[in-house]
């Protein structure tokens, strides 16, 4: 096998990257609504004319969000492939990795309806 160089590997972890936002983005239909939520949030806060703290506030809540669904899809990926028959503890570590889904959820609501109060 040929060894790679520190660059081949660092493009081709690129690539891993962005085929894993590709399969979550194409997969999960609970991503396209959280998208969804996303893009209203993001026109919500051009029209309220959000200054630059309150947009990189928002876009980091939103990364928290895509992410904590991101991981939450693995861990259930892979809880499947552990014990594709039902067993009450990986029932629980989904439920778990679900509600980081909701935590991050819960904090951008917190986020979204502070800076509209802020604003009206």
């Amino acid at each position: 096998m040929k060894k790679q160089n520190y660059f081949t590997g660092r493009w081709k972890a690129v690539g891993y990257v962005f085929t894993g936002m590709g399969k979550v983005l194409r997969s999960e239909h609970s991503i396209w609504a959280q998208w969804g939520f996303f893009m209203l949030n993001l026109m919500i806060a051009y029209y309220l004319d959000y200054v630059l703290w309150e947009w990189i506030v928002t876009i980091l809540g939103w990364g928290m969000i895509f992410t904590a669904e991101t991981l939450n899809t693995a861990i259930e990926k892979l809880a499947d492939v552990v014990s594709p028959e039902y067993h009450p503890g990986i029932g629980d570590v989904k439920d778990i990795s679900a509600g980081a889904v909701g935590w991050a959820a819960f904090t951008v609501l917190i986020i979204f309806i502070t800076l509209l109060f802020k604003h009206i």
